[in-house]
């Protein structure tokens, strides 16, 4: 794959997301661009982000330089995968609220984009957030379930059973499965 646009929320999985920049980057896409929300960029920096990556874009005023919005980096990418998705972002996307950079991405997006869901289990077992994820997929879309495991949770200060995005080699192989896919094998404008 050439080009892989990742969009970023504000989980704090987030923190993760240099070593799945460097997996992605290496084993997956050549050139790897990535949306960050202002609640993703305020746990981490931008420009940590960008040692990473071949771009990052943030909501911004407009500026002097002219820098690609949702149209352009929608019809830019080959795939579009949201990592992490919380549940925040699930609801926005499933109800086509564009409320920033990313949500008006997704919308603007002529494929199918993939989310990787980091949402504590109490939220993810909501009737709400069911219901988006459910939306998502009647749309089209690929939610990917979240895996069970041993993680550090911030609002307790504990260590214990989580739901997690997968592994980055695990989620390479994923998203390769995914792009084989035939929504993902035509590249719009070529």
């Amino acid at each position: 794959m050439d080009r892989l646009l990742v969009g970023v929320s504000g989980s704090v999985a987030v923190l993760n997301l240099p070593s799945y920049l460097a997996t992605l980057r290496a084993e997956l896409a050549r050139e790897v661009r990535v949306i960050m929300t202002s609640a993703a960029a305020s746990m981490l920096p931008p420009s940590t982000v960008a040692l990473t990556c071949d771009g990052v874009f943030l909501d911004q005023r407009p500026a002097v330089e002219k820098r690609p919005g949702h149209i352009e980096l929608a019809r830019w990418c080959e795939m579009f995968v949201v990592l992490p998705a919380t549940a925040n972002v699930i609801g926005q996307a499933a109800n086509g609220l564009g409320s920033n950079l990313l949500t008006t991405t997704i919308l603007a997006s002529p494929k199918p984009v993939v989310f990787y869901p980091n949402v504590n289990d109490v939220m993810w077992s909501k009737a709400a957030v069911r219901r988006n994820v459910e939306t998502l997929r009647g749309d089209g879309h690929i939610v990917i379930e979240p895996e069970v495991a041993i993680a550090y949770e911030v609002d307790s200060g504990e260590t214990r059973e989580s739901l997690v995005v997968p592994e980055p080699p695990q989620l390479v192989e994923q998203l390769r499965e995914i792009h084989s896919q035939p929504e993902f094998l035509s590249v719009p404008g070529s």
